[in-house]
């Protein structure tokens, strides 16, 4: 404002036009610190010779809480650059990674490992709910951003630390050329669930030293992607609420758990111990089974998460062995893989408020055991 006029401020209309993607400001400028990759050589001949593995880190240079993940993750893996070595791997570890590492990593022209054959890679970062991944320098890294053909055909196990991936392993293994093994988290993980997939353990079989055992260690042929089956929509989708409108609130009141309508079910938000709550959905809708075709039913779902080659069907049928209500289900998602849920059904006509109360509860208990037991319990 000047002389009690506002004037107005001209800019020039190529400033509206501005990249949102991260720039770099010279040819010769990088996002990166490439004086912090560190690259081990082999400590003895064997399966890895002439190959090199990756262990890349896209979180965030200015972030206090990104860099500490880094630090926990970067404790965990001398096992695992040792074995490596051991069996004539060249291993290369960048705490600092672009998108343009990540191009050239998988294309085979990664600076640090000229002439080798990028046998695989593990890439931690937070992930996207679409299936992108993190960079340290904030830019992103999507399916869609690589040539599927200049990826090298001899990549054999790409493995992404970063939340949601999981769910979009089908998609990233056709932009990685249809061939290399792609593992991830179906969903989002706690820092402490990924740290332990780091971690050996000699009861599991999917964490980090299991697959480069499985995977880098051998020759064995790398498993196909399994035709997709047609799964079912969650039930709550054909459900109605009905005269649940009614009952409902006196069994929400026993549980001590708020709940509200959504289209054509209800929400109820299940109190559970240490400070926990699981959305379940109750709705009502009409048995097809035999012996049972006609009545009503009272369903109760809640969700846990995609599934995906991290998850072992030990994961998904453990601490099942009391007498209860409540069973897992695969349900057909919007991401490439099945979604995991816990549903459960009873006669709802015959079935007391106590009763219907126990189905919410053991449903909602179950599937937060099982979120907590595969993802840890949160977002990351």
């Amino acid at each position: 404002m000047v002389d009690g006029q506002t004037r107005e401020v001209k800019l020039p209309a190529a400033w509206a036009d501005q990249p949102s993607e991260i720039k770099h400001w010279s040819s010769e400028a990088r996002n990166d610190d490439p004086s912090v990759r560190v690259v081990h050589a082999p400590t003895a001949s064997g399966i890895g010779d002439g190959k090199a593995f990756f262990f890349l880190f896209g979180f965030k240079r200015a972030s206090r809480d990104d860099q500490s993940m880094l630090a926990q993750e970067l404790a965990q893996i001398n096992d695992d650059v040792e074995t490596l070595c051991e069996a004539g791997y060249t291993v290369v570890v960048d705490p600092q990674s672009t998108r343009d590492d990540f191009i050239a990593t998988v294309s085979g022209k990664r600076s640090g490992a000229d002439g080798l054959v990028p046998a695989g890679f593990y890439w931690s970062a937070h992930g996207g709910a679409d299936g992108s991944v993190e960079c340290s320098d904030g830019g992103l890294i999507r399916p869609e951003d690589l040539v599927p053909e200049s990826v090298s055909p001899e990549l054999r196990l790409a493995i992404f630390g970063a939340c949601y991936v999981g769910a979009y392993s089908r998609t990233w293994r056709r932009a990685l050329g249809g061939r290399a093994l792609v593992v991830g988290w179906g969903r989002p993980v706690t820092i402490e669930r990924a740290v332990d997939f780091l971690e050996p353990d000699s009861t599991t079989t999917t964490d980090l030293d299991d697959l480069l055992r499985r995977w880098l260690l051998t020759d064995a042929a790398l498993p196909v992607d399994a035709p997709q089956s047609a799964l079912p929509a969650p039930s709550s989708a054909a459900g109605r609420i009905g005269a649940l409108a009614e009952r409902v609130p006196q069994i929400a009141a026993m549980l001590n758990a708020p709940w509200h309508e959504c289209g054509s079910f209800l929400h109820i938000e299940v109190p559970l111990p240490g400070q926990h709550q699981h959305l379940v959905e109750v709705f009502l809708l009409d048995g097809v089974e035999p012996f049972s075709e006609g009545e009503l039913l009272c369903g109760v779902e809640a969700g846990v998460g995609e599934i995906s080659a991290l998850v072992t069907p030990e994961m998904l049928v453990a601490g099942v062995a009391n007498p209860g209500f409540g069973r897992v289900a695969l349900v057909a998602s919007e991401t490439d893989m099945p979604r995991m849920i816990t549903q459960s059904f009873v006669s709802y006509a015959n079935a007391t408020d106590q009763q219907l109360a126990a189905h919410f509860y053991q449903v909602a208990a179950r599937a937060d055991a099982l979120e907590n037991a595969i993802f840890g319990q949160g977002e990351g």
